[in-house]
Formats: C-alpha cells, sequence, structure tokens
C-alpha cells in the first residue's frame, strides 16, 4: 500500500456538522478575484487594514468538506457570478444619471434564493473562519441564523438586506477585496468589496432608522427585483474610501505593492 502524499485534513465540516476532509475554501469565490489566472490578488485583513498579495485569493482550509463547499454553497456562488458577470450585459436601467445607471432584474433574471444565500454565504464563511484576516467579521447571534437560512431552514426576511453597487470607474479599486464592517451605530452592517462590486449587507433590517428604509427600502434586494446601482456618487465614495485606507497605511511607513498585471 502506497502512502499517502500528503496529511489529509480531517476535522468536522462547519455546515453538515461531519468528520470530513476538509478542502481549501475560499472566503470569497475565486471567480470574484479579477483576472486570476495570472496576477495575484490584493487582500485586505478585515482586522489590521494591513494588504496582503495572495496568489489564489483568500482561503481557510479548515471549515468546510469538499461536498458543502462545492456542491452546495457552490451552488450559490454559481448564481451570483451568473448574475454580477455572466449575464450582466442583457440587463436593462430603469434610471439614468450622467455617468451612470440603476440596473432592475425581475424575478426572471434571477433566483432570488440562491442569490441571497451567495452573499449570506460569505458573510457565514467570514464570520466562522479563525483566520486573522477575518477576524473583525463575528456575525454573533446572527451566525447561526444565517446558516439556517443558507440550510434553507428559515427564511428570516427581516435580516441580511442587501444593496448591491457596482463601481463604474476602471481604477486598480476593482481589484481590492474587502469584507469589513460599516460605519453605523443603531444596526449591524458589512461591506463586500469585490471584482469592483460593492455589497452591503444590513444585518438585522428592523433596526434600521425609518429615514433610511424610505431612501433605501425600493432598492435592497427581494424576491420580485434584484437592483444593481451604477452612480457617480456612489462611485465617488467607493474611490475615497479606497483612497482614505490607502492614506492610512501611507502614513505608517508602508507602500503596497502594485499586483502583476496591474496598470
Amino acid at each position: 500500500m502506497k502512502e499517502k502524499s500528503a496529511k489529509q485534513n480531517i476535522g468536522i465540516c462547519k455546515f453538515c456538522v461531519k468528520e470530513k476532509k476538509l478542502i481549501n475554501s475560499h472566503i470569497i469565490p475565486k471567480n470574484f478575484y479579477l483576472t486570476r489566472k495570472n496576477d495575484k490578488y490584493l487582500c485586505i485583513n478585515s482586522k489590521t487594514g494591513k494588504y496582503t498579495y495572495k496568489q489564489n485569493g483568500g482561503y481557510d482550509s479548515n471549515i468546510l468538506c469538499k461536498d458543502c463547499d462545492n456542491h452546495i454553497l457552490g451552488e450559490f456562488d454559481k448564481e451570483g457570478y451568473r448574475v454580477l458577470f455572466g449575464d450582466f450585459n442583457k440587463y436593462q436601467y430603469v434610471h439614468t444619471y450622467p455617468q451612470g445607471k440603476i440596473y432592475r432584474l425581475d424575478s426572471n433574471n434571477f433566483d432570488y434564493t440562491k442569490l441571497r444565500k451567495f452573499i449570506i454565504s460569505i458573510l457565514w464563511r467570514a464570520s466562522i473562519s479563525q483566520l486573522e484576516e477575518w477576524s473583525n467579521i463575528n456575525l454573533g447571534g446572527y451566525e447561526k441564523k444565517a446558516l439556517e437560512i443558507l440550510k434553507g431552514k428559515r427564511e428570516y426576511p427581516e435580516l441580511f438586506k442587501t444593496l448591491i453597487y457596482k463601481n463604474s470607474l476602471i481604477e486598480d479599486i476593482n481589484q481590492e477585496v474587502l469584507i469589513a464592517k460599516g460605519k453605523t451605530s443603531k444596526y449591524k452592517k458589512y461591506v463586500i468589496q469585490m471584482a469592483g462590486y460593492r455589497i452591503e449587507v444590513m444585518v438585522d433590517s428592523t433596526r434600521i432608522t425609518n429615514k433610511y428604509k424610505l431612501q433605501y427600502e425600493t432598492y435592497f434586494l427581494n424576491p420580485t427585483y434584484a437592483h444593481i446601482i451604477e452612480t457617480p456618487e456612489v462611485s465617488k465614495r467607493i474611490k475615497q474610501e479606497y483612497n482614505m485606507r490607502m492614506g492610512k497605511l501611507y502614513e505608517k511607513g508602508f507602500v503596497p505593492q502594485k499586483p502583476p498585471g496591474v496598470n
């Protein structure tokens, strides 16, 4: 009998809760790392704010088995990629701006359940990961509820309200990969930034102020419509926040290397 060339990583899968061989599971699906075949990717430690470059993006080898990662969560990832990239050029915009648009997809253009689970699964994976780079992402009591949603046990429609923005500026910003806490005082909010998209997730909508609800309720992901917002205002905000993070690093004397392939 031949000896195994590498020691198998056996542990408890966080999704199926069974003892299995665990695999390298990406927190943000690798398809959302731009030009992933040739480049290294810019990843941000959500706790320290430091930048690192990784050939295959950030992954954790201690959270998921192959079946759960590829065949369950992987199905949600496929829908996320199809909606945000594969079929994007087919969508019609419903509002126009001087340099931007708001796209609206009806229920024939997307699978609400899978798209919602795709976004929730990214936060859940980051929350259960023990890696330092995701240590600032902690869903707390909502972690269990997120898993119930992912397994189809409960829907919790008031949880994980989502806004999807698309950056209209073609810059290095689109190479940035980030999951971070949003700046709010009354409710928990997270920002997922990847491949030129900014996805804002309000964990518990019952805590959102009425003013905020009136302003954004129309654009929250829902079973009838999905909106993708691409406006100059949002793109400028993405750029400003990116520049602020870079500025803080420069103040510390750290100059991040530009990834290969980025001009």
